[in-house]
């Protein structure tokens, strides 16, 4: 019994004991507090970082690659011969050093600095993704011209506007950002009415719709951080419209639609087992970077999508046989493949069309619940 009186506290003890309890958990929750004050101030920072403007996007080419050297080499030959040319030249080199990020004057598709507000909630990108099903011809770049489908050519009538976005517009901010400028031409326009006024062409464009609902938040977010406007995700519609597996017969594959070439030289796996190109984030992240350097190279968002589509050596070709780097001239004269001729005004149609998807009906409207009792 003395052995147990010993061994229990004393009500000294116990006073002591509880003060340095309450002590600790006083502490523990103090450090709580700051760290959870330190995470919200870094997601603060993180989302204002997000926002922010271009101008701090590293300047110059990201890599180099066999592409980049040859188009830069046939213009450089071509200079010493057309003033022209080498005054293009150098505003190219200047630009693949990192020395400007200034663009061509042309009439193409330039880019107007858009205030917007952040989205209320950006949703989740969970990848991959498996619930997109099946393919198409559209999916695979396959989508016949107008004429080859019997569509009677542009009558569909558009004013001559920039897509600048109003905040006070009936277009579809969820959609499209306005952060491109063009006007329209007969070749957008005939492509407008294509995807806004035939069977086919609605409903390729609805399905894109109703798939980039998945990918877009993401993609946008990537080609704002590389410093590519961000409507120009609307390249992925006619890349694959927005499809995941889909898969050319030139082997190009995944939304954005790289041959195995050049997703390997951008560092993505392409071995059997392990493509990454079937990873959407991890595709759209090199196509920002892809475009951003074609960007840097032609000093033309047109221009740059073209070479997207064709290559870099073609259109600079084309550029020294013209003598002036203007798409819409190369246009004109026919010195790029046709697939290509069609490829921009396509992908600039399509950003026209959905920034009014839903004048043009395009928006699935989701049924209305039937009163119970009826």
């Amino acid at each position: 019994m003395k052995r147990c009186r010993l061994l229990a506290p004393t009500s000294e003890q116990s006073h002591t004991i509880k003060f340095v309890a309450k002590k600790i958990i006083s502490i523990t929750l103090t450090v709580l507090a700051v760290l959870l004050a330190t995470l919200d101030a870094g997601d603060l920072h993180n989302a204002v970082y997000e926002d922010e403007p271009a101008s701090s996007v590293r300047l110059g080419l990201s890599r180099q690659r066999p592409a980049f050297r040859k188009a830069l080499n046939m213009l450089a030959e071509a200079a010493s011969t057309n003033q022209r040319l080498a005054d293009y030249y150098q505003r190219v080199s200047s630009r693949v050093k990192g020395d400007s990020d200034d663009e061509e004057n042309n009439v193409g598709a330039g880019t107007v600095v858009t205030v917007r507000t952040r989205p209320a909630a950006a949703k989740e990108f969970n990848h991959p993704v498996a619930s997109i099903q099946g393919s198409d011809t559209a999916s695979l770049g396959l989508v016949p011209s107008a004429q080859a489908a019997g569509i009677p050519e542009t009558n569909f009538s558009s004013p001559r506007h920039s897509t600048e976005i109003d905040s006070d517009s009936s277009t579809n901010p969820q959609l499209t950002v306005g952060d491109m400028e063009f006007d329209t031409n007969p070749a957008i326009e005939e492509w407008m009415n294509y995807y806004a006024a035939t069977p086919l062409g609605r409903s390729t464009l609805k399905i894109g719709i109703e798939r980039s609902n998945t990918y877009l938040e993401m993609a946008r977010a990537e080609f704002r951080n590389a410093g590519v406007p961000e409507d120009l995700v609307w390249l992925a519609f006619v890349e694959s419209v927005w499809n995941p597996r889909a898969l050319s017969p030139a082997a190009a594959g995944g939304i954005w639609q790289f041959i195995p070439s050049t997703a390997s030289e951008y560092g993505l796996a392409v071995e059997r087992g392990n493509d990454e190109r079937a990873d959407a984030y991890k595709q759209t992240r090199v196509a920002a970077l892809y475009l951003r350097d074609l960007y840097t190279i032609f000093g033309d968002w047109t221009l740059a999508m073209a070479a997207y589509n064709s290559g870099e050596p073609r259109v600079m070709g084309a550029i020294v046989k013209n003598g002036n780097a203007n798409f819409w001239e190369l246009y004109d004269k026919q010195l790029l493949p046709k697939e290509t001729c069609h490829y921009i005004p396509k992908i600039l149609a399509t950003i026209k069309v959905a920034s009014q998807a839903e004048v043009y009906g395009l928006l699935s409207v989701p049924e209305e619940p039937v009163p119970s009792g009826s």
